[in-house]
């Protein structure tokens, strides 16, 4: 459902998935090249540089010194390395490709016309480094690298695991202590001296001995890479379900290579495919899940603002209002974010800086301020965080990983500011489910712990799994995501969301058949009516899903659920003259679709959108629909009907949209057939007459009842109010057989088996008098007697005498 994975990189992750999940070319290169003589620097020799020799030729084969050389054919190695060539060399290593152009650093000494400079972002965007200063943040790129940075670097660069305490003895105490004891555990160094044992951590790092430490981290130390087996290697750092791939309720997103957004699942799916298609530069995207609530997105650019779509009722899209954009709007305040995490109805960031802001709802203190009453529509700052690398939001909770490992929770059922969890070793990653919120460690272990109640359990380890990465929890049901590509579930599997070919709940982790290349996972919560479902990204961008599979969540053209992993099928993107400008525009071209959709199995839902479609607005407040009607009588005439003047949609949910279109077929007096309708009219109206609209009684339960047949898995608002008595949950039997007789054009066959005559509709009228039905009805049994007694409003006290037939086949 909703997880993070510590040190992603927010800027390019999107664009940089197989580079970052696979070795790199120089990598797989290793000491096996060599440099043809014609190539090799001339003040590199094998009698000065004896020990170095051999890897700066490895390393330059593959084109990684390019440009950074110090003249022609020359090395320069013993000369100190500088902080912007270190930038030069460690991506292009990492990377195995060259960054994609930036227009301006976040950097104030790094200068936007470097031919470098997009190197230096990247490695920030890496997580390698967070500058040298700040107030401006600065980068010093012609300042040395010392032994002590270094060993940061790359141990950040090569994900190395932590270690032992070397014992160096000039190193206690240093903040690079860790990185450096990281360092000598893989063997990439020996230190400077023995006896004592010292690594000189002050001491500058020549180009040479930088080569070096490069290649023999390479060597086969790092933790990312090529296997010997061919099969990859998965980063724990930079990627996660709330990054690249999203699984909510009912449908999926995902961040394409080229920046843009995705998504699937049936017609909310393509509303939401709709919403993000003017977005081009995304490299993070949350979306927030719930059973019940409806789901708002957000996502993060490459320069660091974070834009949001859906209802803002709550604030939740920090716009300092509680108005509803379907089309992304940017977040105030927020340009510098590198993680995003988008709850049921609140949003948190990660600033740059490790600071978090969140806005929304609050009322079981999510927002981490203290309270737990007051809503916040624009961001506010998290008190007391700092140093946070990645955030994950639940349901009414938040979780914060800082950058040494520690984890932070807040929101029920934790205190309403931050709290340490304890109990865990160094977090690198986070999801909260329903019931459970789960980590992984450095130790690339799992552990869980109860968090759907009060008191929140004690984390205990899952498994003996010692290779896992992330983790993504939904409603019951856990998966995470090991270091070869490997996918593991368990937990709830009702609709086969385990992935395991089978309907049995799982209490231990069952690996996965058909997945051997993820790169990241995700998890939904599903709901009672719409199943729950997971996907998987594979290194390639394909997709696959499993799971709950109703409303079209696994992306493969059917409504089967798959108790296996599914490719997803190729869904189109929006061509740009297609991206909807505006609410409205964006509302007509996803019901178009609908209607297109659902027309053949229901004709009336095309003739109700004709007719009302160019008098169809969407509104950014309140929730649900509204159908503006009037209905009209002419005593003089005898002419009695309704008319539908306009249709405003404020929640763009198909529930919504089916619902305002029944209203618009139904109020509208000559856009059904009026005997087989005015049935239906009165059947609802008698039979429900204790439910809602005075003059119009019924209607919602109608309306609700239409829904149902033809979207079963949408909420039926009115059937689950406390506004109707009559009501026992769902529709009765009888009463879809009396609509689908009348979409069929049929008289319903139970107006054929109560209503013979004019006095028995006049009596079966009176218990629930409706204008619309008797506008339908008024030419049955050879019509009125008289008109003056039908008033807008209905007025009781006009009406003939209840013992008294007012139609002609009574003799009037």
């Amino acid at each position: 459902m909703w997880s993070i994975n510590r040190r992603r990189s927010a800027r390019r992750a999107a664009m940089q998935i197989v580079a970052s999940v696979t070795m790199a070319t120089v990598a797989t290169a290793g000491l096996a090249t060599t440099a043809s003589a014609q190539d090799r620097y001339t003040d590199v020799t094998s009698r000065s540089h004896s020990s170095h020799k051999a890897y700066i030729e490895a390393l330059e084969e593959s084109g990684v010194f390019d440009g950074t050389e110090c003249g022609a054919r020359r090395f320069c190695p013993d000369e100190p390395a500088k902080r912007w060539t270190a930038a030069v060399w460690i991506v292009r290593v990492i990377d195995g490709v060259d960054p994609f152009p930036v227009t301006q650093s976040r950097f104030a000494d790094v200068h936007d016309d470097e031919w470098w400079m997009p190197y230096v972002e990247r490695l920030a965007d890496l997580g390698i480094t967070v500058g040298c200063k700040t107030n401006p943040l600065r980068f010093c790129p012609d300042e040395t690298v010392t032994r002590a940075r270094m060993a940061s670097f790359l141990v950040r660069a090569l994900r190395l695991q932590r270690a032992p305490s070397a014992r160096f003895a000039d190193t206690r105490g240093s903040t690079h202590e860790a990185n450096i004891d990281a360092l000598f555990a893989a063997g990439i160094t020996v230190g400077c001296r023995q006896n004592p044992l010292r690594y000189c951590p002050d001491n500058p790092v020549s180009r040479a001995q930088m080569a070096t430490l490069l290649n023999r981290g390479l060597d086969g130390q790092g933790t990312t890479g090529q296997s010997s087996t061919g099969s990859i290697t998965v980063s724990a750092e930079p990627y996660s379900a709330d990054t690249l791939i999203a699984a909510a309720r009912g449908r999926t997103c995902t961040v394409r290579a080229d920046g843009g957004v995705t998504c699937w699942g049936g017609e909310e799916g393509y509303l939401e495919h709709l919403s993000a298609s003017g977005l081009d530069d995304i490299v993070a995207l949350s979306t927030g899940d719930h059973p019940t609530r409806s789901l708002h997105s957000c996502a993060v650019h490459d320069n660091g603002d974070v834009s949001c779509w859906g209802p803002g009722s709550e604030g939740q899209l920090g716009q300092g209002d509680t108005s509803t954009h379907y089309l992304p709007v940017p977040v105030y305040g927020i340009t510098d974010a590198v993680a995003v995490g988008a709850g049921p109805d609140f949003t948190c960031a990660v600033h740059r800086n490790g600071r978090v802001s969140c806005w929304g709802a609050n009322r079981s203190g999510q927002l981490g301020d203290g309270t737990l009453v007051s809503n916040r529509y624009s961001p506010e700052r998290v008190r007391g965080l700092v140093d946070v690398v990645a955030i994950a939001v639940g349901e009414s909770s938040s979780c914060a990983v800082h950058d040494g490992g520690d984890l932070s929770c807040w929101g029920w059922p934790y205190d309403s500011t931050p709290e340490t969890i304890q109990g865990l070793d160094a977090v690198s990653a986070v999801s909260i489910g329903s019931d459970r919120t789960c980590a992984v460690t450095d130790r690339r272990e799992v552990y869980c712990w109860d968090s759907g109640g009060s008191p929140v359990g004690q984390p205990s380890r899952v498994g003996d799994q010692r290779d896992v990465v992330q983790v993504a929890v939904g409603d019951g049901t856990v998966c995470v995501l090991h270091d070869d590509g490997g996918v593991s579930c368990w937990g709830q599997n009702d609709v086969g969301q385990v992935g395991d070919a089978t309907t049995t709940r799982r209490s231990q982790p069952v690996r996965l058949s058909g997945i051997t290349d993820a790169v990241a996972i995700s998890v939904s919560a599903g709901s009672p009516e719409v199943g729950a479902h997971a996907c998987a990204l594979h290194e390639n961008r394909s997709i696959s899903c499993w799971g709950g599979n109703n409303v079209g969540q696994l992306g493969d053209g059917t409504l089967r659920d798959g108790l296996t992993p599914r490719r997803v099928g190729q869904v189109s993107t929006i061509p740009a003259r297609q991206v909807p400008i505006g609410s409205t525009e964006l509302l007509l071209s996803w019901v178009d679709t609908v209607v297109d959709n659902r027309e053949d199995d229901f004709p009336w839902l095309s003739v109700a959108w004709d007719f009302i479609r160019d008098r169809t607005l969407a509104g950014e407040s309140g929730s649900g629909g509204f159908v503006d009607s009037e209905c009209y009588s002419n005593a003089a005439t005898g002419l009695l009907g309704c008319d539908v003047l306009s249709m405003t949609i404020s929640e763009m949910s198909l529930g919504t949209v089916l619902h305002e279109l029944l209203h618009v077929y139904d109020l509208h007096t000559g856009l059904a057939p009026p005997a087989a309708w005015g049935a239906v009219q009165l059947y609802f109206a008698t039979t429900y007459q204790d439910c809602f609209t005075a003059n119009h009684r019924g209607a919602e339960i109608l309306a609700d009842m239409v829904l149902h047949l033809m979207a079963p898995h949408a909420r039926l608002e009115y059937y689950n109010s406390f506004g109707c008595p009559s009501l026992r949950g769902e529709p009765s039997g009888e009463a879809e057989e009396v609509v689908l007789d009348a979409f069929a054009g049929r008289v319903p066959d139970w107006y054929l088996d109560n209503i013979a005559n004019g006095a028995d509709l006049w009596e079966t009228w009176l218990e629930g008098p409706s204008l619309p039905a008797l506008a339908n009805l008024a030419f049955q049994f050879g019509g009125r007697c008289r008109t003056d007694w039908v008033t807008v409003p209905l007025d009781p006290r006009l009406f003939p005498s209840a013992n008294r037939d007012p139609f002609r086949d009574g003799g009037c």
